[in-house]
């Protein structure tokens, strides 16, 4: 990765923009410019000293980067391996409140001075940098997403695998797709197959969403044992050196009854009627959304398609721009995205097709390669 290009093009951006310092969150954009590994796997939250001022800092002179102590020592005795961080900054245990921050911000020079911040960066963090500091803040989320959302070579070839593992997960599991199977083993099985191909876990929770007459009213009150009148709906994704997948298929466990084929093959057509409205360069991301929607509103089924068509991926399972209503994000080469229609009908069936989508100078890859005809399982 070439993250030493991705500074000097915000810091092109922070020129044009007056800002003499980015404050970006230790998420996956603190991982996009610095290549340093992220904080916050975890499902809840490990606080630690100073935790809230943890974040990489950009000037035009210095990337500087802020962490509590236990998170350091997971890379502070290699710094020469991030080569773009001129600066780390620990904050040692006794630290509790930001002193630490507040001596770095200071000792260069960014007192009264104008500052940029990213969405994700903490509430106490922007109060610090207002009140202690005298900065005028400004956000440059957008700056950072719009850097994002183009992938170069390299993030596309490690997209590529993670899409590949979802694929082979699910030719994996299919055998266990047996009625009175339970749900959950079935996600564990997900979550354990995905390290047997180098991936280090999943992009979000994995579902197995198991709808039919047994099944609750919301998307995720599903079944929770496999039946041969449910449709089963995969959801699922992993994370190959940072990098995502999203994935999603409707099984079935007995022949389908017409409604639920019709379903899958307005399913299947609003998936590739976004693709087909879209003209790189010209087309925006809401203008897909409504395509797609606009298939199922033509059939009568626009109250059972309840979410967007989609939404970009990368070091995130959820990036901007999304797919969706109100976004005016105009789609360009380079850009990964989900293509997710589905019907959801609560107390009958849910019916979903998922893939990653890559948009190229030619067109479009759909990076999972699964087949997308109706499977059917007899067991």
């Amino acid at each position: 990765m070439d993250y030493a290009k991705r500074i000097r093009a915000l810091r092109d951006k922070m020129g044009k923009e007056g800002v003499s310092g980015v404050f970006i969150a230790n998420d996956a954009s603190w991982e996009y410019y610095s290549g340093l590994p992220r904080g916050g796997h975890d499902n809840t939250k490990q606080r630690q000293n100073s935790l809230e001022f943890s974040c990489l800092l950009v000037t035009q002179t210095e990337v500087t980067a802020f962490a509590p102590r236990l998170s350091a020592l997971g890379y502070s005795n290699r710094m020469e391996d991030f080569s773009t961080v001129t600066k780390l900054v620990v904050f040692p245990d006794v630290d509790i409140d930001g002193a630490g921050f507040d001596n770095e911000v200071a000792a260069q020079e960014l007192n009264g001075k104008k500052l940029a911040v990213t969405r994700d960066i903490s509430s106490m963090l922007t109060l610090r940098l207002l009140q202690r500091h005298d900065a005028q803040i400004v956000d440059f989320s957008a700056v950072t997403d719009a850097m994002r959302a183009i992938k170069d070579a390299d993030e596309i070839a490690r997209m590529r695998y993670a899409s590949e593992v979802a694929d082979k997960i699910y030719y994996d599991v299919l055998p266990l797709l047996i009625p009175g199977t339970p749900i959950r083993d079935i996600e564990h099985e997900i979550e354990r197959l995905l390290e047997t191909y180098d991936c280090s876990f999943t992009s979000f929770p994995a579902e197995v969403l198991n709808h039919g007459p047994k099944a609750g009213a919301g998307v995720g009150n599903s079944y929770p044992f496999l039946q041969k009148d449910h449709t089963v709906a995969f959801d699922y994704g992993v994370v190959y050196k940072g990098y995502c997948s999203d994935f999603g298929r409707t099984v079935f466990l007995s022949e389908p009854r017409a409604e639920l084929v019709r379903s899958h093959e307005l399913v299947m057509k609003a998936q590739q009627a976004a693709l087909d409205c879209c003209e790189l360069g010209k087309t925006t991301c809401a203008e897909m959304n409504a395509t797609a929607h606009r298939v199922m509103a033509e059939a009568g089924l626009a109250e059972h398609f309840i979410h967007r068509m989609g939404h970009c991926i990368g070091k995130d399972v959820h990036e901007r721009p999304f797919m969706a209503e109100g976004e005016t994000t105009v789609m360009q080469p380079g850009m990964t995205f989900t293509d997710e229609p589905s019907l959801f009908v609560p107390g009958q069936y849910l019916i979903r097709v998922e893939d990653v989508v890559l948009a190229t100078p030619e067109g479009f890859e759909y990076l999972n390669k699964v087949t997308k005809d109706i499977v059917v399982l007899e067991k």
